[in-house]
């Protein structure tokens, strides 16, 4: 029982995920909405402008809406899952360039560090 937890909750846990961005979530939704109601739209003003029925043009509203809603979240998650992935890899490589710095700045202190002692015992001499 408690493995099925922890894995339940290494799932929905605070890992890197489109579901777990700060604005991926809101943009999909809205994005999911927006091209629904465009379709539902476009399709019921066409379906009734070519003669249809209403009942007939409000059905097919329906259904190009719902794909429409389908579609614009297959396409958003993907763009956000290339967001995401790369937004990682720019804070790797900053997170990087600071290790690097860093590490230049140790050896340069190493560095003036040695040159004293080897001045100071050259003096000494």
């Amino acid at each position: 029982m408690s493995d099925k937890k922890a894995k339940k909750g290494a799932a929905s846990g605070d890992g890197i995920s489109v579901a777990n961005h700060p604005r991926a979530r809101a943009s999909i939704r809205r994005t999911r909405a927006r091209v629904a109601l465009i379709a539902f739209g476009l399709v019921l003003y066409l379906s009734l402008k070519s003669g249809v029925p209403g009942q007939e043009a409000a059905l097919r509203a329906l259904v190009a809406g719902l794909i429409g809603n389908l579609a614009a979240w297959a396409c958003a998650l993907a763009v956000w899952k290339s967001l995401v992935l790369a937004e990682i890899k720019v804070a790797h490589d900053a997170h990087a360039a600071r290790e690097r710095a860093r590490a230049d700045a140790v050896a340069e202190l190493v560095a003036a560090e040695q040159k004293a002692r080897a001045e100071k015992a050259a003096a000494g001499v």
